[in-house]
């Protein structure tokens, strides 16, 4: 008795705990901001995020990093996203909320992976910090096969990476 009275506690915190690292909620895209960021109005309250006073939350996807808005690139990542999620209700996995109150999160519409498909196009790069199992191999290849087909930002010969960028551009 005692044993399967242990077994069932070990069990309840295994699942508590998996549960608790992440959540899933829906959103509709009200604003795309650049190529991995944008706003939505969640269906449901996120713990810990910020809300703007129209309600919106900001989303981060979490896995990539797009060119900035001024770099090369940027524009066409931005639009790349608006394509792809604009007016849309998106599932959101969300991963964490950093420090400026964003949801970090992957984003689904439909089946598809959005984050995924921004670096598929050539519109980001897989970050290699921020990349969570199961995903971080299909972002590796994603990015591999996209830049030897030379899209997007990899039709560049020396693309900047935004982490770079932000640090040379630092007021």
């Amino acid at each position: 008795m005692r044993k399967l009275l242990f077994v069932a506690v070990i069990l309840f915190f295994l699942v508590a705990c998996s549960n608790s690292s992440a959540s899933e909620t829906y959103c509709k895209v009200t604003r795309v901001l650049d190529g991995d960021t944008f706003h939505c109005v969640p269906d449901a309250n996120i713990t810990n995020a910020k809300v703007h006073k129209d309600g919106t939350v900001s989303i981060r996807m979490r896995g990539i990093d797009a060119p900035e808005k001024r770099q090369a690139y940027g524009m066409e990542a931005k639009e790349s996203l608006k394509s792809l999620i604009e007016g849309k209700t998106v599932k959101l996995d969300i991963k964490d909320i950093d420090r400026y109150g964003r949801v970090v999160a992957y984003v689904f519409v439909f089946n598809m992976n959005v984050n995924l498909e921004q670096v598929k196009r050539g519109y980001a790069w897989a970050y290699t910090e921020f990349l969570d199992r199961p995903y971080a191999s299909e972002f590796y290849s994603a990015e591999k096969e996209a830049r030897s087909q030379r899209l997007g930002l990899w039709n560049e010969k020396s693309s900047m990476p935004p982490w770079e960028w932000r640090k040379l551009n630092r007021k």
